[in-house]
């Protein structure tokens, strides 16, 4: 009676193989397009059916991390005889997959930390230009930046394209990918020229991040279809075009070469360069000293239509200085719809020993009408004067306002909050339906 059972179960299990195995071959690749690429190279020795499946597969995902788990060679040279090895397998699987590969290819992904591959960097783009890919994403981190060259640039069916560690320098001929719709750039360096060249010779472009860059000091974005955009890293000046642009997320890091007072011999506006187009924005994040460089030229207290329809802003490194406190108000003077305000505390050492409020004498403001202003959020509260002032001002500002919360530091002492609490409360409100909660 066993051995029914078993013959039985062996019987049902040969029949659902082989209906796996007698699928057709474009399901199949799908199938295998869900493994990394080294996994289904493996897969196509199961069976004569599947042999050569991978070559046509849609998609393919390289990763050196595969290779981590090889222990070759003598116990004393493990580290290098790995590092040898590991190398070799990989550049073996890549050369493989692309000459290999019969298409059409949608989707190419190649990441690598372990080891430098920039002798093979070249020869892997140009095989893979052979292949029209829409969706290339290549993230190899050891070593120098890699230099992209001329044949990727060709590749005209891209949509997608996400490139980290790499040095940007575009061919004289280049003309633009005009199918591309998200461009993402991490860790790289270009010029000035290169990168407002590449952004604009992308008609079809509703999506840029560049993060971490070198070599760029004049940042000109000027892309008509754009929809989001990210920029962190360092530059000295920001001009964008963008009059579809709904958000927009801003880091500077050189927050350090800025003035902390208004230029007086240079006046111009840098509230009206950076944000003049920008009519359709709806949600706007300011990070590390964005505000610091707003502040350097001519603040004008209204750029006509300009966040007209602009209803979440977020400060996401606050500095608690008194020229930011004058560019927010700048902005807070063009947003007529701002519903959500978030800030997120970060203040330097000296905040804590002033003497004053502020680190310089406090200007006279034009209170922003902050009619639809209904929640404010600040996180990291440490009870410094100048956050209690800050708050003071949006509670006399904000007639509508529903919620204030107020999310505590950790570390911060139960004295400090508990005097500032004090202070808040006693604080008057534009708003009669205000409330103060702190967690």
């Amino acid at each position: 009676m066993g051995h029914a059972k078993k013959a039985k179960a062996k019987h049902t299990i040969d029949v659902s193989s082989d209906r796996i195995s007698s699928l057709p071959q474009d399901i199949k690749a799908k199938i295998l397009s869900n493994l990394n690429t080294d996994m289904a190279v493996r897969a196509s020795v199961l069976s004569s059916a599947w042999r050569n499946v991978w070559t046509t597969t849609p998609d393919i995902f390289l990763c050196d991390c595969k290779f981590c788990s090889c222990n070759d060679g003598p116990a004393s040279d493990s580290s290098k005889a790995f590092s040898v090895s590991a190398r070799s397998k990989f550049v073996t699987l890549v050369d493989m997959a692309l000459s290999l590969h019969k298409g059409p290819l949608d989707t190419f992904t190649i990441h690598g930390t372990h080891s430098s591959y920039h002798d093979a960097f070249a020869r892997w783009m140009y095989m893979l230009s052979t292949k029209g890919p829409g969706v290339i994403t290549i993230k190899l981190t050891s070593g120098p930046q890699y230099k992209i060259p001329s044949s990727l640039f060709s590749m005209s069916h891209l949509h997608f394209l996400y490139l980290k560690n790499c040095s940007i320098s575009l061919p004289k001929k280049f003309e633009g990918f005009k199918s591309l719709k998200v461009l993402k750039l991490k860790v790289f360096s270009s010029t000035d020229s290169d990168i407002s060249n590449l952004i604009s010779s992308c008609p079809l472009l509703d999506e840029v991040h560049l993060v971490y860059f070198e070599g760029i000091n004049r940042l000109t974005i000027q892309a008509q279809a754009l929809q989001l955009l990210k920029i962190e890293g360092n530059f000295e000046d920001l001009c964008v075009e963008a009059p579809n642009l709904v958000i927009m997320y801003l880091r500077l890091d050189n927050g350090e070469g800025y003035q902390s007072v208004p230029v007086q011999g240079e006046r111009k506006n840098y509230l009206k360069q950076t944000f003049g187009s920008l009519t359709c924005i709806e949600r706007l994040n300011i990070g590390g000293s964005f505000l610091t460089y707003l502040s350097k030229g001519c603040m004008l207290a209204k750029v006509p239509g300009v966040f007209d329809h602009l209803e979440v802003f977020c400060i996401e490194r606050c500095l608690w200085r008194w020229t930011e406190v004058v560019a927010a108000c700048s902005l807070f003077q063009n947003a007529p719809l701002l519903s959500e305000l978030d800030i997120w505390s970060y203040p330097r050492p000296e905040a804590f020993t002033r003497k004053g409020i502020w680190d310089q004498d406090e200007t006279e403001l034009q209170a922003p009408k902050l009619d639809h202003l209904i929640l404010i959020t600040l996180n990291d509260f440490m009870g410094l004067d100048c956050e209690v002032s800050l708050l003071g001002l949006l509670l006399s500002w904000a007639p509508a306002l529903e919620e204030m919360k107020i999310n505590v530091a950790e570390g911060t002492t139960d004295k400090r909050v508990f005097k500032a609490t004090k202070k808040l409360l006693a604080l008057p409100r534009a708003s009669t339906k205000a409330k103060i909660i702190l967690t």
